[in-house]
């Protein structure tokens, strides 16, 4: 596949390994989010990953790793280091994988969180659309993969997830420093769109004419120890049924009792906390 033919690049970056109490669940997920985000009906994409080590990857010429050698954005060894952290490092590996992605030739670049699934219907979507500013993702689901259960979210849900975005490149930061950059380099030559945009997904929409998809794009994962929000899906939820199933490349729920029952009533956790906020406290 040549530069010319590529329409959308998926950027991803991976957490500082110190910065991670299993770095083995990390890699595991990537495998899994990779695996599907390949099966674009249209073949005409790019992945990037963007990483402080080799990750396993499935084998594919779409497939692109980048290794930067960024220092830790925080000495705690937790997923969750605080917005500031999150800001310098994934920004500055996002800034590497739009620069990877633009050597690709990427008309459009999606940056997503390496834990997430996307519709398979994307690239597609943004070849027909060719032109356009770009697309703001606003309706989807939550899933928690262990219980085979899914949420559709809010209209507003796109605020708190990084897989919300697809932007027509030419519209994202210059990246002339390129894939080898080093972060002083990349604030330097980006300023505070290197955070506002790369390292967040709070302002995108605000500051670019972008749309809103029109058909539910992404699946956020949720539940895991390893993310950096920490989003649970505690409560009630829905079977995945076929159709979400072939539409983000996920197992469907099992049409046995039990599993139906795992997939709709709220965890023992969300009970227990329910149960909690209910019970009366105690009078001096």
């Amino acid at each position: 596949m040549s530069a010319h033919d590529v329409v959308l690049g998926f950027v991803t970056s991976i957490r500082h390994p110190h910065n991670s109490t299993d770095y083995a669940s990390v890699e595991a997920m990537l495998w899994e989010s990779v695996t599907e985000w390949l099966g674009q009906t249209d073949p005409r994409f790019v992945i990037v990953i963007v990483s402080n080590r080799p990750v396993e990857l499935p084998h594919d010429e779409r497939v692109h790793q980048v290794q930067v050698s960024f220092p830790p954005p925080s000495d705690a060894r937790t997923p969750r280091t605080g917005i500031d952290a999150v800001l310098r490092d994934k920004g500055t590996k996002n800034a590497v994988g739009l620069a990877r992605a633009r050597e690709l030739g990427a008309d459009y670049v999606m940056f997503v969180d390496a834990d997430d699934f996307v519709s398979r219907r994307l690239t597609a979507f943004v070849a027909a659309k060719g032109g356009a500013p770009g697309w703001t993702i606003t309706d989807g689901w939550r899933v928690n993969v262990q219980r085979r259960a899914v949420r559709h979210h809010s209209d507003d849900f796109h605020l708190q997830c990084g897989s919300s975005h697809i932007v027509r490149a030419d519209l994202l930061p210059p990246t002339a420093a390129g894939a080898t950059a080093t972060q002083d380099e990349l604030y330097t030559e980006q300023s505070e769109l290197l955070e506002r945009w790369l390292g967040s997904h709070m302002h995108i929409h605000d500051d670019l004419p972008l749309s809103y998809l029109p058909f539910p794009g992404a699946l956020y994962r949720v539940g895991t120890s390893q993310s950096h929000s920490g989003n649970a899906l505690g409560g009630a939820g829905r079977p995945i049924t076929r159709a979400i199933a072939a539409e983000f490349g996920v197992p469907a729920t099992g049409g046995t009792p039990w599993r139906l029952a795992r997939a709709v009533l709220p965890s023992a956790r969300a009970v227990r906390e329910r149960m909690r906020m209910l019970r009366p406290r105690d009078r001096d």
